[in-house]
């Protein structure tokens, strides 16, 4: 009788029009309902953080309002520091952090998957704009209720007041389009070879690095204090994270991928318990943690 072969005889042809397949696949639909599922994952995220979670939030804003003591010296670093060079540098890099920057790779990564009839690209578009709109919005409202002076106008920090800059947009701009870029097609895959693995990670790494230079140049400017663009960058690089999440099923799904790859004809390992467990073994017992 015929049989499905296993899928270590499985054609290397076939096999590649699977990956290619998956490559060019969305996480999740392509409509106004994931959206707003979108927008509830991200803005609904506080409500449902577990203990590892409460501190890696308590620790990035914790890390950002220490900064607040030494804002003044980093500024007059910034200040003293520049060049005509240097300032030329980050000029450039700032385009990154303008409004038309995301909007332009959102056209693109959209004409690119129809051209390719790819709906993971077109998926990108979306995931690019999501996480513009949801980072802009807290920054919005942060810059409300924590409002800072620029500190070319002064150094006052105010509650609930108006023209707040406690959060740059340009930073938050610029971040926003990294985890919907690295995360989505820069990861390194188990079948990518050298030379792809290392462009990917010098494509992932210089998207890192230009938003960096973004936030140097509002300080290189005196636009912002380092607080400010620290909380931009932090803003817009969580908020991409949690949109691709939210189309990939939530945080569960990173921690996943964060696992280790079996290795051909081995068998996957299972997820690391988060308490210690004893389990039996081989004549006895095992901990795991």
């Amino acid at each position: 009788m015929p049989h499905d072969p296993p899928a270590a005889e499985t054609a290397p042809e076939v096999r590649a029009a699977d990956a290619a397949q998956d490559v060019r696949a969305a996480d999740a639909p392509l409509d106004w309902r994931q959206i707003g599922r979108d927008a509830r994952y991200v803005f609904g995220r506080p409500a449902h953080l577990d203990r590892a979670g409460w501190v890696r939030l308590s620790a990035g804003i914790g890390a950002g309002a220490s900064l607040y003591l030494v804002r003044d010296e980093a500024r007059d670093f910034a200040l003293e520091h520049g060049g005509e060079r240097w300032d030329n540098v980050l000029d450039g890099a700032r385009n990154m952090g303008k409004l038309a920057t995301p909007l332009l790779a959102a056209g693109g990564f959209y004409l690119a998957g129809l051209a390719r009839d790819a709906d993971r690209d077109r998926e990108t578009a979306f995931v690019l704009l999501e996480s513009l709109a949801y980072s802009s919005a807290i920054a919005v409202t942060t810059n409300y209720v924590v409002a800072a002076e620029r500190p070319r106008d002064g150094d006052d920090v105010d509650l609930f007041a108006k023209d707040g800059h406690s959060v740059s947009f340009d930073v938050t701009i610029a971040a926003s389009m990294l985890a919907p870029i690295i995360d989505r097609h820069l990861e390194v895959r188990p079948g990518d070879g050298g030379g792809v693995r290392f462009w990917k990670r010098f494509g992932a790494w210089g998207l890192y690095g230009t938003a960096g230079l973004v936030a140097l140049q509002r300080l290189n400017v005196d636009a912002h204090w380092l607080p400010d663009v620290y909380f931009g960058y932090l803003n817009g690089l969580c908020v991409g994270r949690m949109v691709v999440d939210a189309r990939r099923g939530g945080r569960e799904s990173r921690d996943r991928a964060g696992a280790a790859t079996p290795a051909p004809g081995e068998e996957a390992a299972a997820p690391r318990p988060r308490r210690v467990t004893m389990q039996p073994g081989p004549g006895g017992v095992r901990f795991l943690f």
